[in-house]
């Protein structure tokens, strides 16, 4: 069996960027700067509505947007996720091919999942999400033999949507936990902790070792600052890694807490800055470096991605993580 650094288990979707403006998001009916969960018809609503704006198309879902980083770092990794028998789903497939990530996509009866992402002129963005065939994902998928080959498995608060998905992801985390593979958890968005707070504070106390969140995610699941997050985080015995926007981050483990500076960056496009962090940041614990330093490298690739539209770190920002020390 290969020898993996991280496997991803999340949603397998399409993102379709769009520039839009405040009055838009208000005639929608959204909240800016959050992840709406959507069905087919107000997707399609939400598509009409922008159908004479330009629209790019790239592959996304968060897990899959750090996995795909991470194999362009040259980390060897592998990710699970379901799309449709679709023009989509082959694209997500042949994508990871060609950046050697090992693939674990089932077909489901739905289409390829879409995101449609909505980026304001402050670089804020509001998300419409119609997870589609993502939901179908169930624990037959789990890719246990790599799961127990990893170091590291790394998923996200999206998968808890369905039943079968939340199971898929405790049946997940049971591998990781039986094969000494540490389990990394993102909570992943705002919306997703309020419906599922107390799940995710069970994950954070019985399971997680690593957790990512950003300050507003932090304060919900934790009811107060940065700081307290971090510290409770820590006293499960995970890693705390909170993103704190142009304030950079903290991490914690144990007793022992280290500010990470932030990059300053024009801010064009918030998309996958998260993603980009978490990617970053299991860089740098796969390959043996100091918990700053990966928090460093974390925030290389986030500052990275936010200077352009879509969910890619440059060539320039890889080289420069790959070469940091």
């Amino acid at each position: 069996m290969k020898k993996l650094d991280v496997v991803g288990v999340c949603n397998a979707l399409v993102d379709i960027l769009i520039a839009a403006d405040e009055p838009d998001i208000k005639t929608l009916g959204l909240t800016k700067g959050i992840m709406h969960l959507v069905d087919a018809p107000r997707q399609t609503t939400v598509l009409e509505h922008f159908s004479r704006k330009p629209q790019a198309i790239e592959l996304g879902g968060s897990a899959l947007n750090a996995i795909r980083t991470l194999a362009q770092l040259e980390k060897a990794t592998a990710f699970a996720g379901m799309v449709g028998n679709d023009d989509f789903g082959e694209r997500i497939r042949r994508r990871m091919h060609q950046l050697g990530i090992t693939a674990h996509l089932g077909r489901g009866t739905e289409p390829t999942g879409s995101c449609v992402i909505l980026i304001t002129p402050d670089g804020e963005r509001t998300m419409n999400t119609h997870l589609g065939a993502s939901r179908l994902y169930g624990e037959a998928e789990v890719p246990h033999d790599d799961i127990a080959a990893a170091q590291v498995l790394h998923f996200c608060g999206y998968q808890w949507d369905t039943e079968g998905q939340m199971q898929a992801i405790r049946s997940a985390i049971a591998t990781a936990k039986r094969s000494g593979t540490l389990v990394s958890f993102d909570v992943a968005d705002p919306f997703v902790v309020g419906r599922n707070r107390d799940a995710f504070l069970k994950v954070i106390e019985d399971d997680a070792d690593i957790v990512f969140a950003n300050r507003e995610e932090a304060k919900m699941l934790f009811d107060g600052p940065a700081s307290l997050a971090a510290q409770r985080i820590a006293a499960s015995g995970a890693i705390a890694v909170i993103k704190l926007g142009s304030d950079g981050a903290m991490v914690q483990k144990g007793k022992d807490v280290y500010a990470i500076a932030p990059v300053p960056t024009q801010v064009v496009d918030t998309t996958a800055a998260g993603d980009m962090f978490a990617a970053g940041f299991l860089y740098g614990l796969t390959s043996s470096k100091s918990l700053p330093m990966a928090g460093a490298m974390g925030a290389t690739l986030a500052s990275d991605v936010i200077k352009r539209v879509g969910a890619t770190v440059s060539d320039a920002a890889l080289a420069l993580v790959g070469a940091m020390d």
